[in-house]
């Protein structure tokens, strides 16, 4: 889970796995998707995103409601720990939005900290799956009311994204765990601390250390290159291949060099983080035999069942499903 709670807290994106316009939140299809779900809801009601993350959902959810005049309450509960308008402090439009939601940060989806029947509707995206899921909806049928609705679009194991998320695993680990282009980018930076006490980034460049360390890290990232070959693998190849390139142009001196192997350290970090991250996600992919399964854990509470897969820019996307509570439960 901690790297769950350190992504949350340093990638300043409101939902995971998040580049670009969809670190801001959801957007399209998904957005529309949800906006359908919420449009019923009472003028008061109580909703609660489990596994909120940085509040992508939960924040969907809170402006929704205030551009139709709902007096909404929003809580966001993830088992990670959660601080969303510190994390996005430097978003000061996203903190803004998510200073109207409660957030719950170390709270299992399990064993939810709200009342019996105190909850309109209980949302999810991309969360429930990762938790123990058929606990996870006997806790949000306990919550909610007579009435209301549990909903929640989880990981299809078919869909676009796993399958590259798979590739991307694939891909990382074979860069972090079976290269040495950490330790080559290590030795680089190293040496140039060492040398440039005495010399000038000018001078090091020439220097027979210098173009040997570098020959070699330009020669892994060729050779994992000619590996991972296609348009899709690219994408993860730039990533992390940029970051470790990144870091190493900062160093022009002895202080920055240095500064810079410390920061090499961290982006391996941050990398590992990020494989452990998908490497979840693939885990908590489900067959329909696995979303069958969910639903079959709200036994009689549930009046109403229903679930099917989503797409969205016409590639398969999530399953989404809904469980209505009964009026006798």
């Amino acid at each position: 889970m901690n790297h769950w709670s350190q992504y949350w807290k340093i990638s300043k994106a409101v939902n995971s796995f998040a580049e670009g316009t969809s670190a801001s939140g959801y957007h399209g299809d998904v957005e529309e998707f949800w906006q359908a779900e919420l449009a019923d809801l009472a003028d008061d009601a109580v909703i609660v995103d489990v596994g909120t993350g940085n509040g992508a959902l939960a924040m969907l959810a809170s402006e929704y409601g205030k551009a139709n005049n709902k007096k909404w309450q929003v809580h966001g509960v993830d088992a990670a720990e959660i601080n969303p308008v510190a994390a996005l402090e430097s978003k000061p439009d996203v903190a803004a939005k998510l200073q109207a939601i409660k957030f719950h940060g170390g709270v299992d989806m399990a064993t939810l900290p709200f009342a019996d029947q105190s909850v309109d509707c209980v949302i999810s995206q991309f969360a429930l799956e990762y938790a123990d899921g058929p606990a996870a909806v006997k806790e949000a049928l306990r919550v909610l009311k007579p009435g209301g609705k549990l909903v929640a679009m989880v990981h299809h194991k078919k869909s676009d994204l796993i399958k590259d998320s798979g590739r991307g695993v694939e891909i990382f680990n074979h860069i972090l765990n079976k290269t040495p282009l950490f330790m080559q980018a290590d030795l680089l930076l190293r040496l140039g601390a060492m040398q440039m006490q005495n010399m000038d980034f000018a001078s090091w460049q020439k220097t027979q250390p210098f173009l040997a360390a570098t020959k070699t890290v330009e020669w892994i990232m060729h050779v994992v290159g000619e590996e991972f070959k296609s348009d899709e693998d690219r994408v993860w190849l730039n990533d992390a291949f940029g970051r470790v390139i990144d870091v190493i142009n900062t160093g022009r001196d002895e202080e920055t060099a240095a500064r810079a192997a410390e920061w090499l350290n961290m982006t391996y970090d941050m990398l590992q983080g990020h494989r452990l991250r998908l490497e979840d996600q693939l885990a908590a992919a489900q067959t329909e035999a696995g979303v069958k399964k969910l639903i079959k854990a709200a036994g009689k509470a549930a009046a109403e069942q229903s679930y099917s897969d989503f797409s969205t820019e016409n590639e398969l996307f999530a399953w989404t499903f809904k469980l209505v509570k009964g009026a006798d439960s």
